[in-house]
Formats: structure tokens, sequence, C-alpha cells
């Protein structure tokens, strides 16, 4: 098995770090393993598309996502797919926590 060094996985992890790029990806997560391509990802977000750009750029400079042309469109996914379970998990865990500290 491939171990990473803990700074590849913050840096990894980091790029989760803004709330456009949490919405990317889990639009990209609720997609199964299929890919999406720019058009959808910015009707689905509504980020405007420099912003777009710039953030799926960064996830995949990170490895989260992966970018493939096809003809003129530019279709993304989650690389690779066990991320999104395990990322599942994590937003699980989250979510649960803020939702039982927001209703104390």
């Amino acid at each position: 098995m491939h171990t990473c060094e803990n700074s590849d996985l913050a840096s990894a992890l980091g790029a989760l770090s803004h709330p456009r790029r949490i919405k990317i990806f889990r639009l990209l997560s609720e997609a199964r393993g299929s890919e999406l391509n720019f058009s959808r990802i910015q009707a689905e977000t509504q980020i405007n598309d420099s912003s777009l750009v710039h953030h799926l750029r960064e996830m995949e400079r990170k490895w989260l996502v992966t970018r493939q042309r096809k003809g003129l469109e530019t279709w993304y996914k989650l690389s690779p797919d066990t991320l999104r379970h395990s990322m599942d998990l994590v937003f699980e865990i989250l979510n649960k926590r803020y939702q039982s500290a927001c209703a104390a």
C-alpha cells in the first residue's frame, strides 16, 4: 500500500477548505464515479466561470479530481472514487457534530 506523508495529506485536504470546493466535491461525489462536464458543474453550483476554473484547477493539482477533454467539453470526476467513500464518512461525522452543537 502506498503511504503519503502527513504534509501531502494535509495539502490535499486543504484543497477542500474552501466552501465552493466542498460544493464542487459534493456534486462530483453525487455523480458516483461518473464524469460531469464544466457546464453542468457551473449550472449546479452557480459559481461564475473564472472562479470555477480556479477551484477545479486547485482540486486537480491536489489530485482530488481528474479532467478530460472530449471535443469542446471538459469533463471532471473525483479521483480516485474511493476518496468519495472516505469523504462521505467525514461529512457525515461533521454534519452530526455540527447539528448537535447547533441544537444545544
